[in-house]
């Protein structure tokens, strides 16, 4: 039988317990967090871009918590996969914006994804910091809470271009897309800046994941200088290996996507060599600022891919304006103290600073090339004016 005294003592004892987990940091459930997600594809065919993406992020925020987290409080991350799929992530974004605690999203490596999403975070006053979405019309529609953390495609178009005709010398340029906004949006603006330095521009549209693109290659005049191939890493070694097959034996340029060592440069089995990439940074190994974090990264999670410095300075960006907040930082506090960024300095040894759209005012692309089973820096660079 129960004394009067252990009914008393029991529940003293359990205060005291709670007690000690409200009030002692790194203890407990109670403790307060301070909340970011990070939305990219996870699964899927641009599962290898989006999982580097979320490790960047991570490792941003764990280095933020070994130094004490941010405002006092410990830093969580929220990973939401959008799989590249609109429908999916708008589904994805609802919950982010149902969460109180998420003070800030990293979305998106897809046009495709981010545009929708914009609107979602958009209404419900969420800061939405993009380290991976080209196309113009993502900041093109007055929103008030997006940021972009790369050139937007009306630079990395016209870069592949410029580079195409004057450094290539192609007069005739075969354009390959996937019909969604990022691939298609890039094309599009290299087809206009191509067309006004001269060049004459074909179309042709592929169905990303497919596996057989024979038959749109084998439309293409044998006569053309360049294919500028507006697709994903897997669908680019697909055609550096099957545009050997139909005799087409040119130089391939593509953007940014296309820098994945694994998904492009290696799964092309050598077809690769010799094609160019546009990228929005010189050689990360020979930045001084980089070499903290690219070691970092590689002790961690092995070989980066495109977005991944971007990921890790936006997430840093994020959690610079939440703490800039200050104590009792909201959405909107955040949002207001991201808008007010100057000269935040990414790894890559360059500075973010955001225009009345939300677009960074950087307009320089830098040139790459496969040779063997990496990429090489050229040293050339592309600057759109």
């Amino acid at each position: 039988m129960r004394t009067h005294w252990t009914r008393v003592v029991v529940p003293i004892a359990a205060m005291a317990v709670a007690l000690i987990l409200l009030t002692t940091p790194g203890i407990g459930l109670a403790q307060p967090v301070v909340k970011i997600a990070v939305a990219i594809p996870l699964t899927g065919q641009l599962a290898r871009d989006g999982q580097g993406a979320a490790h960047a992020v991570h490792l941003a925020v764990d280095e933020w918590n070994q130094k004490g987290g941010v405002l006092g409080r410990r830093i969580e991350v929220v990973d939401a996969d959008d799989q590249a799929n609109p429908q999916v992530a708008v589904s994805a974004a609802e919950k982010v914006i149902a969460d109180p605690g998420i003070l800030g999203v990293l979305w998106g490596i897809t046009s495709s994804t981010c545009i929708p999403v914009s609107d979602r975070t958009e209404s419900a006053g969420l800061v939405m910091v993009s380290p991976g979405c080209g196309n113009p019309k993502l900041t093109e529609r007055g929103l008030k809470t997006v940021f972009r953390m790369i050139p937007r495609d009306d630079v990395q178009g016209p870069a592949g271009a410029i580079f195409a005709v004057n450094n290539l010398h192609a007069k005739k340029i075969a354009a390959i897309d996937d019909g969604t906004a990022g691939p298609r949006g890039v094309a599009d603006e290299m087809e206009k800046q191509a067309k006004a330095l001269g060049a004459t521009v074909s179309r042709y549209t592929i169905r990303s994941g497919e596996k057989d693109f024979h038959a749109v290659l084998n439309t293409i005049p044998k006569d053309t200088n360049v294919i500028y191939s507006a697709v994903w890493a897997p669908d680019a070694a697909l055609l550096a290996q099957q545009m050997q097959d139909v005799g087409l034996k040119v130089p391939m340029v593509g953007p940014e996507s296309q820098m994945v060592v694994a998904d492009y440069v290696k799964a092309s089995g050598g077809a690769a060599e010799g094609n160019y990439v546009t990228y929005y940074a010189p050689d990360i190994r020979k930045i001084p600022s980089a070499a903290a974090f690219v070691k970092a990264y590689e002790t961690k999670y092995g070989e980066m891919a495109s977005y991944d410095p971007f990921f890790y300075d936006g997430a840093n960006l994020l959690l610079t304006a939440i703490k800039n907040a200050g104590a009792g930082a909201t959405r909107a506090t955040v949002l207001s103290a991201v808008r007010n960024t100057k000269d935040f300095q990414g790894v890559l040894g360059s500075t973010y600073n955001f225009d009345a759209k939300g677009d960074i005012t950087a307009r320089v692309m830098h040139i790459y090339q496969v040779k063997g089973d990496n990429f090489e820096y050229t040293g050339q660079s592309v600057t759109v004016k």
